[in-house]
């Protein structure tokens, strides 16, 4: 667990039991630590100071974060429930306009892209989550695969914010995995896996590059609305299908949309197996081992009959 991760979970302690100000002493304390998490941190403490009734502070802080170079899609900012006393506040009408100017006019420099695990291993691409830190789930998602695989986890070039790169787009999601895979391991078959909207966009573009993709790995997907199934279903292409592996929470609000997928996939021949995690809602899981070693063994036939 990074430290990152015990701070979230610290933090949503105290947020679920009611504690505002022990939220933000947590923050007060781990901040200078979580530098490279500025904005998120900026953004949580916009959250609870407004949960403190602190208006005037939550709106400082992020225009703070603003000037600093920082911008959250207003859209976002609006659907944050946590947020709805600043609207009282008369700057934070024109901070909104101003970050949407800035979203409007924003392009990444460049994107992450983090390359590790042993070189010449089985390949493994894997994709964060909606709105996650890169860095956060690309740590997340290597440390749960140990030895053996060689791992790329890039960097959405998508953003709902400075820092929240997104998979909205699973056109441009598609292209950026197979132009990643083409630069890493040309010609040669990989694992496709992924988080919440990741663990989604990977279902979608293995189903219809089994060919490419021997095995993918979900954890967690995002599977809680009817046109979020229906784009996993739409996107179900022609033999050779992925051997599906699915890791979910029994408590998480999405695990019915990952049985019905589930369900489905398995009505249509795909080879589909579901891992449910007791007392789990929505969140990273490790997967069985069993699981990856499953993978690796499909990965390494489709190989060998490559050969």
């Amino acid at each position: 667990m990074t430290d990152f991760d015990r701070v979230e979970q610290e933090l949503i302690g105290h947020y679920a039991a009611g504690d505002y100000r022990a939220a933000l002493e947590v923050l007060d304390r781990a901040g200078p630590d979580l530098s490279g998490q500025w904005e998120r941190v900026a953004y949580w403490r916009a959250c609870l100071l407004a949960r403190c009734g602190r208006v005037a502070d939550a709106v400082d802080v992020l225009r703070q974060a603003f000037e600093a170079g920082a911008w959250w899609s207003p859209r976002l900012l609006e659907l944050e429930s946590d947020l709805d006393p600043l609207w009282e506040h008369p700057g934070y009408r024109p901070l909104l306009e101003a970050m949407e100017e800035r979203r409007r006019r924003w392009r990444p420099r460049a994107t992450g892209l983090y390359v590790g695990g042993v070189e010449g291993g089985w390949p493994f691409l894997g994709l964060h989550g909606r709105n996650q830190i890169f860095e956060t789930d690309a740590a997340r998602i290597t440390g749960a695969l140990g030895e053996g695989w060689e791992v790329a986890i890039p960097e959405s070039g998508q953003r709902i914010a400075s820092d929240g790169p997104v998979w909205d787009d699973a056109d441009a999601c598609c292209d950026q995995v197979l132009s990643v895979a083409d630069s890493l391991w040309p010609d040669r078959p990989f694992v496709l896996g992924g988080f919440s909207q990741g663990g989604r966009r990977a279902l979608q573009i293995g189903l219809r590059h089994g060919e490419r993709i021997p095995a993918v790995l979900a954890v967690s997907p995002m599977l809680l609305r009817s046109s979020e199934i229906a784009e996993v279903i739409e996107w179900v292409g022609h033999p050779p299908w992925p051997l599906v592996a699915i890791v979910a929470g029994k408590d998480d609000p999405a695990t019915r949309g990952v049985e019905t997928v589930a369900r489905h996939l398995q009505e249509e021949g795909v080879d589909c197996v579901v891992e449910l995690v007791a007392d789990s809602g929505h969140r990273w899981l490790e997967p069985p081992r069993r699981v990856l070693a499953e993978l690796a063994t499909r990965i390494a036939g489709r190989a060998a009959q490559s050969d």
